[in-house]
């Protein structure tokens, strides 16, 4: 007689094919806070045929999470939800395995294909993100349907290779955010082609001549509005009757306008809409504008002063470089957190990095941490890496460090506070970009010299969202090895640590990402330094002790599978 092996768990794992439970834990958010927070263990529902049963191998902690849990209800994501009848299941940047198949599926899918989830979907044109309408992965399984698998942009879930780890494909997610802000999507080389135009000539009639002079070289949009005079109603007016309440895709703006013509005429503004201000002489005050608008809307200001109508055209071409400067200076504002290291990161490393990094935060750990994660692989490349703590430099040492390692090729801001950005925007070098990557809300403005901005050719850019294109240009770079997401990995947890993840999150206790793993349900809350004493195996198959590998996952998944 034969006696055959037990299967080995960590194979079986990563096959799928193990036996799927009839009930699984998952935590359930029922309003604001941490005391609203409970894991619970639910029934696994007999799925249709058009739907899949789901495990979730890892999923990412992000601080889009804390917003949810801070607000509950209120978020403007759940608003109308009965979160106690019907509790969010947080969890958006997840890897996940599949382990059933609808009858209707067996054709396209199958058990142990492994994907990662592009977590903003949209069905029949409603919202329905992943961690928040729909269930997300901060649960042992999830059954994914129509909603997912035939959404208005196709499937959302994107195929990774058997030999990806669950940690680095977990975090693709929050990197492809990142990764997409270096990808500017509002820069096009003149007018929208099939868009609408309105044009404003202050000081001066609008003439015939003016817009035959402008469309003399290219297409003429398909709406053409042109205004002798800035009124309230009648703007909204040509909104509501030439674009159908969408706004302009450009607004051309001649002569010498006020700083409340442009701001009015901000407001009309589509979403990646562009205001070209083409001056006969120079701004004398400053104009407020709408930081919130700019992030979310992707809204663009560029010109300056003209000698002749058409040459306003030129600066739709003038300093359209997305990334950073190659060789330049660069300013991290705000960057201790997660999503700064990231961008730390992608800056040390780049092909093309610039010569000076300047970090600052208002946390000494913070800049600790940043400088023993990075300072090395800097130092090693060439790359100045200089950190500031504006609280305990003082303003007047604080600002006299900027001035002298300054100005700034690229400023990203990674604070979301509209009267920073204003504040800090005077650092920026001529052709320079500043990228509003930490988002505040619609509405909220601040004051800018946008004479200056516009002399000196500068754009201010902002975007930290993720299209399905930018996940998948991101998946490809990690599995290339051209991108190591496991090196912004801080901390990981089980399931039932799931909470002390958030916590920590909240209270940014680490520098890094958290990353937890639903099936090792017993495993506590760990920062890299932890593992030396609670998993020295794991820890010996980190890189230079600080950073995940593959390696170190395998010896996790040995360790607690097989438990």
């Amino acid at each position: 007689m034969t006696l055959q092996s037990a299967p080995d768990p960590v194979d079986q794992f990563r096959a799928g094919t193990g036996p799927v439970p009839a009930s699984y834990s998952r935590w359930h958010l029922r309003g604001a806070g941490l005391d609203s927070l409970t894991e619970e263990v639910v029934e696994l529902p007999k799925i249709a045929p058009d739907q899949l049963v789901v495990r979730h191998d890892a999923c990412g902690i992000c601080f889009s999470d804390i917003k949810v849990l801070n607000l509950g209800p209120n978020h403007p994501r759940l608003i109308g939800r009965d979160m106690v009848k019907h509790p969010v299941v947080l969890g958006h940047e997840v890897a996940l395995t599949i382990v059933k198949v609808g009858d209707a599926l067996t054709g396209q899918f199958a058990v142990g294909q492994r994907f990662i989830v592009q977590a903003d979907v949209y069905y029949n044109g409603v919202n329905l993100a992943y961690g928040y309408a729909l269930d997300g992965g901060m649960a042992q399984y999830g059954v994914v349907g129509d909603e997912v698998l035939r959404g208005d942009e196709g499937c959302y879930l994107l195929p990774i290779r058997d030999d990806t780890g669950y940690v680095e494909a977990a975090l693709v997610e929050p990197w492809a955010c990142v990764v997409a802000a270096y990808q500017y999507p509002n820069y096009r080389r003149g007018i929208q082609e099939d868009g609408a135009l309105l044009v404003y000539a202050a000081g001066e009639s609008v003439q015939e001549d003016v817009c035959d002079a402008i469309f003399a070289g290219g297409h003429r949009p398909v709406v053409v509005e042109a205004i002798r005079e800035i009124d309230d109603y009648a703007l909204a007016e040509a909104v509501d009757g030439r674009t159908e309440g969408l706004g302009f895709d450009d607004i051309l703006v001649f002569g010498t306008p006020s700083a409340k013509d442009i701001e009015k005429l901000s407001k009309v503004l589509a979403k990646k809409g562009i205001m070209n201000l083409a001056l006969t002489a120079p701004l004398t005050e400053n104009v407020v504008l709408d930081v919130g608008r700019m992030h979310y809307d992707q809204l663009l200001y560029i010109g300056g002063v003209v000698d002749k109508p058409e040459r306003a055209l030129d600066a739709y071409s003038r300093a359209t470089r997305p990334d950073l400067l190659s060789g330049g200076k660069a300013w991290f504002i705000g960057a201790g957190g997660p999503m700064g290291q990231m961008h730390i990161q992608r800056a040390v490393m780049h092909e093309a990095p610039p010569k000076t990094i300047i970090i600052t935060d208002v946390s000494d750990e913070r800049l600790a941490r940043v400088k023993e994660r990075f300072g090395d692989k800097a130092a090693a490349r060439g790359i100045a890496l200089v950190l500031l703590n504006p609280q305990t430099l003082g303003e007047a040492a604080y600002e006299a460090a900027l001035a002298s390692n300054g100005p700034f090729d690229d400023i990203v801001c990674l604070v979301p506070n509209a009267d920073i950005v204003a504040q800090t925007a005077p650092n920026l070098a001529p052709s320079g970009l500043y990228n509003i990557f930490a988002g505040v809300a619609k509405g909220v403005s601040s004051s800018f010299d946008l004479n200056t901005i516009l002399a000196k050719g500068q754009r201010f850019v902002g975007t930290s969202g993720s299209s399905i294109a930018d996940l998948k240009m991101t998946l490809d770079l990690v599995e290339a090895d051209k991108l190591s997401t496991n090196a912004s990995l801080a901390a990981i947890g089980g399931l039932h640590a799931y909470r002390d993840g958030l916590a920590g999150v909240r209270a940014g206790a680490f520098p890094g990402k958290t990353v937890i793993f639903p099936h090792i349900a017993d495993l506590p809350l760990l920062s890299m330094a932890d593992l030396q004493a609670r998993l020295p195996n794991v820890y010996a198959k980190l890189e230079d002790g600080k950073f995940w590998t593959k390696e170190a996952e395998e010896e996790l998944l040995k360790e607690k599978l097989a438990s």
